[in-house]
């Protein structure tokens, strides 16, 4: 690239940098948006399994790439070793973009090369979250390892207070520049706002116990051991079914044993709680959702577009597209 050409870039670049940096919650109405898209064209052109997931994916890529714009500014998230985030920001890569890849996969190798993507992505989580867990100390991984920031929490005048003072590293406590009081007659002596709050703290300031550990592993095996099982018995086999379950539910038993002896922290809490949620997945999972939920789902559905006024505009499109999610979106190993 010519010299030129690489400045004119950087140049760009910086404005948009700074455009981001200080409308953060302008540029999330629009992330939004974009991320919306995606579930309208599903069945409205050609190839639009593909296209969709292309708009999902890179509409959260674009707020991963923000948020580490935003974060660099203000500093919010805790602060992490060098390989600890790139851990981080990987899997959180992957796991925005791991059904983009099977179905291109598939486009491009058919089932086979679906298969053998699908294992490679797998193997690599799991090896990636056993090191977080066994090396980096997290009790818990969150899912994606990198949640979007709090848009609404970040303070709209960082250019301002950044301009009138500084964030120490440790407290985080604003001090104001010398510089900036002006004409004593004209001074607030006002504390200034922080720069931004940490919004999670890693769990590496609590040591694992054993069954935590234990937990843990058992969740982030989950995947491996669903495909392993589903590649001996069948994709619609119960047993594969089965053990995830079994999994999760043993996992989650355990979790909850621990916790009432330990404390947890916030961002452990909410995704041990996104667990509990997620189990009612199963029910939208082959085999369960072909033989039993499916009739039951549709019926409801249809009953509610009958009875209800205006019902109509939300059940016709879940009838429409419910297979192709069902199809593409609730694997075992998304979860």
């Amino acid at each position: 690239m010519p010299v030129a050409n690489f400045n004119t870039f950087l140049k760009y670049f910086e404005e948009y940098k700074n455009w981001v940096t200080s409308n953060p919650q302008l540029v999330g109405d629009i992330e939004s948006t974009v991320k919306w898209l995606s579930y309208f064209t599903a069945g409205r052109i050609n190839n639009s399994t593909l296209m969709s997931e292309l708009v999902y994916s890179m509409s959260n890529l674009l707020v991963l790439f923000n948020d580490r714009l935003i974060n660099a500014k203000t500093q919010i998230e805790t602060e992490l070793s060098e390989s600890h985030s790139k851990i981080r920001i990987w899997l959180t890569v992957l796991e925005y973009s791991e059904v983009l890849l099977e179905i291109s996969a598939t486009k491009l190798w058919g089932e086979t090369g679906k298969w053998l993507i699908i294992v490679l992505l797998q193997a690599f989580k799991t090896l990636m979250r056993l090191v977080l867990v066994y090396f980096y100390k997290e009790r818990v991984t969150q899912n994606p390892p990198i949640p979007p920031l709090k848009r609404e929490k970040i303070p709209e005048n960082i250019d301002s207070i950044e301009k009138e003072g500084f964030s120490l590293k440790r407290s985080r406590k604003v001090i104001r520049k010398v510089h900036s009081g002006g004409y004593s007659h004209f001074r607030t002596w006002a504390p200034l706002p922080p720069l931004g709050t940490k919004e999670r703290e890693i769990s590496t300031n609590l040591s694992p116990r054993r069954k935590m550990i234990l937990a843990e592993t058992l969740y982030i095996l989950k995947p491996l051991l669903h495909l392993g099982c589903m590649s001996i018995s069948g994709r619609n086999h119960w047993k594969p079914w089965f053990i995830s379950l079994i999994l999760d539910l043993t996992s989650l038993n355990m979790y909850n044993s621990e916790t009432k002896a330990v404390p947890v922290q916030k961002e452990e809490f909410e995704e041990i709680s996104r667990r509990q949620v997620a189990l009612l997945l199963y029910i939208l999972r082959s085999p369960f959702y072909d033989n039993y939920s499916r009739v039951k789902i549709y019926a409801l559905l249809e009953l509610l577009s009958k009875n209800l006024p205006l019902a109509r505009m939300v059940t016709e499109p879940i009838l429409k597209y419910l297979p192709h999610w069902q199809s593409t979106y609730f694997y075992m190993w998304s979860t």
